[in-house]
């Protein structure tokens, strides 16, 4: 036995063997390869090798003993395992002769995991599957999980959608509580209803439009024009669900958890019950509503002068497509499809709408930022959920007629917002703080100046408007994208660089975003000079987090579906644009469809190093690449050839034209 002297010493000698250690607490970070680092806490970074890679997943937080190996590179020790945050896995089911795996397709987390026989849920090879991290590897670098979830397999219907939603933990299920609330809504006569807003002005009278897409049934703008001596009056009236959604109610929680509608390919994955958003809350054609209506007195060159914000019962008088307002302002004959409204009866305010909101448009070109419209495309897809076609959706008239009041209605709501250091600013911040060095010195070098600024709006307002004005530097507003900040949803008002404005706060999308939910009722708070709603710092994380998730897996669906509808086309030449530039290779957008691929530079193979590769030089602090001494644009046209699919990670890969080899990759899926 151990007497207290020999334990004293025993402690003493652990703690002078830890002192010695160069111990560090760091996050992992996986790569492409089987080795990895730490990135450390202090900002160094150490190596991981494939061995002790296989201990750990991605972001897992360690704390490791730093040495330098023999290559005289820092290297990591494991000292103690602290936290993951890897717990919900997905992916394709796999059994190799006795072993049973889930072959995990998360980000960074691509490896197979054991699943022991009572945690198999009877799933079989190729399934689709969820499971739950029941043994962490640290200890062995074996871990374990227990399947949670079979989706289906390759020949299930929908099967994209269904395990897209699965992968990304996405409810698209409402709990019973929500129902019952939402029907409990429904039923209830509009002018019976209780209204959480005091007062409302009747604009049933006013002659209120919708202009959308004539299959859109979540209506939640309608606009209504008036002349006035010195320019007009535009009216845009929003659907308003704050005025019976009570805070705190199961319709809220949800909403709020939702965060927003999720337009996936085929249909929508919506942040209220349809019951709610496609009817009760829409502004459908000749049906009274609530609406918060947002007045702006537009002089004729634009400027917005006034602002107020109205509480009040609308009517709109007409349902229009964007293809039929815009067929009846260029005087063109137009078949309107069915259910919109006439056009003849509207005519006359569609012309005034469409000079208001030129005058909008001029303004904001001439003191704001207007960036260059891409098409949208629209995914077709069969009663299977297959990709059939994609269509590409030209901006028409009537687009620019709704983004311009859009626009000046979220403007001028973050300016009343910001006034009262109140309500969900959208912000963002312009050039990232650590490439801010990289952009000036390339544009002091481009534009032959010793200083140009970029850190106040007014500087960046200045310097794309300078670029967009001189057509020898305008591939210059390229490159500057490319080292921008992404935007955020902040409880302070701040700047918007992307647009060029002083605020922005998003209020004409109350059934599809719950951050503009929240403004609405900001806004009714301020009005009747009530106590403010409150966004804590915790539910604004949560809120970034799911946009991001959201956004992640709408991408992943469109993904998959790209790459199986593709399959078609191997082998065949396309016109692109070049949208991404790396010291791997070269990003391409096709301009008629806007699916993306990668032209991949040929290395030497190590089995014969004498082989000739592509010589590619790539200047990550300038933008700029050149392959084999050719240089290469970011948004330069090109040709390339679609040459190979992974159906797996989802991934097209394109080459030139002349150095096209095509490969069939059918046995991948």
């Amino acid at each position: 036995m151990l007497t207290n002297d020999s334990l004293s010493q025993l402690s003493q000698l652990k703690e002078s063997i830890r002192a010695s250690k160069d111990l560090a607490t760091g996050s992992v970070r996986a790569t492409s390869g089987r080795f990895g680092f730490v990135v450390l806490d202090d900002g160094r970074e150490a190596f991981l090798n494939p061995e002790q890679m296989e201990r750990v997943f991605h972001d897992d937080r360690v704390e490791i003993n730093v040495i330098t190996n023999d290559k005289g590179q820092l290297e990591a020790e494991f000292e103690k395992f602290i936290a993951s945050s890897v717990k919900h896995l997905s992916g394709r089911y796999c059994i190799r002769g006795k072993g049973h795996f889930i072959i995990t397709d998360l980000p960074n987390v691509n490896r197979w995991i054991f699943i022991p026989p009572r945690d198999r849920a009877g799933s079989q090879s190729g399934d689709y599957v969820t499971a739950k991290l029941t043994r962490h590897p640290y200890k062995d670098g074996k871990a374990q999980a227990k399947i949670t979830y079979k989706v289906g397999n390759d020949d299930t219907p929908n099967i994209e959608r269904g395990y897209t939603l699965a992968r990304h933990q996405i409810e698209d299920t409402w709990p019973e509580a929500v129902l019952a609330h939402a029907n409990t809504l429904n039923q209830i006569p509009l002018e019976s209803a209780p209204d959480l807003v005091t007062q409302r002005k009747d604009l049933q009278q006013q002659p209120f439009i919708t202009i959308d897409s004539a299959s859109t049934r979540d209506m939640d703008d309608a606009l209504w024009v008036e002349a006035t001596d010195n320019g007009w009056t535009l009216h845009v009236a929003i659907a308003d669900p704050s005025s019976e959604i009570e805070p705190h109610s199961a319709l809220d929680k949800e909403a709020r958890k939702r965060i927003n509608t999720v337009y996936f390919p085929g249909n929508t994955r919506p942040m209220l019950p349809e019951a709610l958003s496609n009817n009760r809350f829409s502004l459908v054609a000749d049906s009274p509503r609530r609406a918060l209506v947002c007045a702006l007195s537009v002089a004729a060159d634009g400027e917005v002068t006034h602002t107020e914000f109205i509480p009040a019962l609308i009517r709109s008088h007409g349902k229009l497509s964007y293809q039929q307002a815009s067929a009846a302002l260029e005087g063109r004959a137009f078949e309107a499809d069915e259910g919109l409204s006439p056009i003849e009866p509207h005519q006359s305010l569609l012309e005034a709408l469409h000079a208001c909101t030129t005058a909008l448009n001029k303004y904001r070109v001439a003191h704001y930022l207007v960036a260059q419209n891409r098409p949208d495309f629209h995914l077709h897809l069969s009663e299977q959920g297959k990709l059939e076609s994609i269509e590409k959706v030209e901006r028409t008239l009537a687009h620019t007629i709704v983004e311009e009041a859009m626009l000046a209605s979220n403007i001028n709501a973050g300016h009343f917002l910001a006034h009262h250091n109140a309500g969900l600013h959208n912000c963002h911040n312009g050039f990232r703080d650590e490439r801010r060095d990289d952009i000036e010195k390339l544009l002091q070098e481009k534009l032959g100046e010793t200083v140009v600024a970029t850190t106040t709006l007014e500087d960046y307002r200045q310097l794309i408007t300078r670029l967009q004005a001189d057509e020898q530097h305008q591939a210059l507003i390229s490159t500057c994208q490319r080292f921008l900040q992404p935007s955020q949803v902040n409880t302070q008002a701040g700047a918007h660089f992307g647009l060029g404005v002083e605020h922005y706060a998003t209020i004409t999308s109350p059934i599809r975003r719950y951050q503009d939910l929240f403004n609405h009722r900001t806004i009714y708070a301020l009005l009747e000079q009530q106590s403010l709603p409150v966004f804590n710092e915790q539910q604004l994380v949560k809120l970034q987090e799911t946009i991001a998730n959201n956004r992640k897996a709408n991408r992943y669906m469109e993904q998959w579906l790209i790459s199986d509808y593709m399959q078609q086309h191997i082998g065949k030449t396309f016109t692109g644009i070049v949208a991404l530039l790396t010291n791997q290779g070269v990003g391409v957008r096709l301009k008629e469809t806007g699916i993306e691929g990668f032209v991949l530079a040929k290395k030497p193979g190590k089995k014969a190093p004498a082989n000739s590769g592509d010589k590619i030089s790539f200047n990550n602090q300038r933008m700029e690449l050149s392959w084999n001494e050719q240089p290469i644009l970011l948004d330069q046209e090109v040709e390339v050839v679609l040459v190979s699919i992974d159906r797996e990670k989802k991934r097209l890969t394109f080459a030139w034209p002349e150095k096209a080899a095509v490969k069939d990759d059918t046995s991948a899926a």
